[in-house]
């Protein structure tokens, strides 16, 4: 580590000078014990410089070549994290403008809702022709933002940046030596945190862990695998919502029936939209109509267990609602922050 050895001459002895200063010359009675043992000290004749100047120029030398291969390996590491963080910017870069699209476009299909409805309003039909028309108009809005929102999630998914160890390792798996060996400096660096981390605990310590019976099969793949089966139940979840289809029109009131999963789910009613079914793609169809009616800003009537299923929904799938019920809007705001802990964070902020 750059420190210095004492090697006795015609002995095959090598330790420590630090050893050898603490243990002989420290303190008046180390070095008095020693003049004892040995004489009084005597400076040598000649100088170890004088003596070997070649070895001097050696140790000089082969300082600047340590050195010299020490500043590459840096450069060759850093080169990896400079191109990743190029990569990271330009491929956020990307979600962004696809997310700016997916805000133009579900704007442009909320424009377009707009003028059919007062298109429909202004017409000379009857009031129950009307509902009828204004309600399929509706759900077809809600099928169109549904499918949109899918769309962009999937393109944002496809281009969201990789995590820095998952890009190097990929680079390096293609034959960059560089990112090889930035591979290599993070596994000996987390050797060297393990050793530092195995020479502070001490066996007297408290240790808090999992019981004897746990199961600790659960590895970064299975948490990969259950995340991309989140994902895979949202996409059943669209496919449910997008298969809607009006199943009865009341040709005397207007009200317009819908089926998903081939039942009659949800009834629009013009006034009110009504739920018949606690499935989770019936929630959320009618939810979403709902506010595509009357606003982001909706009332719930229903009981307990009804409610609870209404804002879990919307807190799952983000969608941006403002309860007329102080309960369900306070319920909402605590999943909201279940779902995303940042959500309490930003909360204050805005504050």
């Amino acid at each position: 580590m750059g420190g210095y050895t004492v090697l006795a001459i015609d002995h095959n002895i090598r330790v420590k000078e630090s050893d050898v200063f603490r243990s002989n010359f420290a303190g008046k009675v180390n070095h008095r014990a020693t003049e004892t043992a040995l004489g009084p000290w005597t400076p040598a004749p000649t100088s170890l410089q004088q003596a070997a100047p070649h070895t001097a120029q050696h140790s000089e030398r082969n300082t600047a070549q340590r050195e010299g291969r020490k500043a590459q390996r840096r450069a060759d590491r850093s080169a990896p994290i400079n191109e990743y963080n190029q990569y990271h910017n330009r491929q956020r870069e990307v979600c962004n403008v696809f997310t700016k699209d997916g805000r133009d476009g579900a704007q442009y299909l909320r424009d377009v809702l707009r003028q059919q409805k007062k298109k429909i309003r202004a017409s000379a039909l009857s009031w129950p022709e009307r509902k009828v028309l204004l309600s399929h108009a509706e759900a077809q809005s809600v099928l169109e933002v549904s499918a949109l929102k899918l769309a962009i999630l999937q393109r944002r998914r496809e281009a969201f940046p990789k995590d820095l160890r998952a890009w190097v390792t990929g680079r390096a798996d293609e034959g960059d030596a560089r990112a090889a060996a930035q591979l290599r400096g993070w596994r000996y660096t987390d050797q060297r945190n393990q050793r530092r981390l195995d020479a502070m605990l001490e066996t007297n310590e408290l240790h808090i862990g999992p019981p004897p019976d746990f199961d600790d099969s659960t590895d970064w793949a299975e948490l990969a695998q259950r995340r991309l089966a989140r994902q895979e139940k949202e996409q059943a979840l669209t496919n449910q919502i997008a298969a809607a289809r009006i199943w009865k029109i009341d040709r005397k009131t207007g009200d317009v029936s819908y089926t998903l999963n081939g039942q009659v789910s949800v009834i629009d009613g013009g006034r009110i939209v009504t739920i018949l079914n606690q499935d989770e793609a019936a929630v959320l169809f009618g939810l979403e109509m709902a506010i595509q009616k009357y606003g982001p800003r909706i009332a719930c009537d229903g009981t307990v267990e009804w409610k609870r299923m209404v804002t879990k929904t919307a807190a799952q799938r983000g969608i941006s609602v403002q309860f007329t019920d102080e309960e369900m809007q306070h319920a909402l705001r605590l999943q909201q922050r279940l779902i995303n802990p940042c959500q309490r964070q930003k909360e204050r902020g805005g504050r």
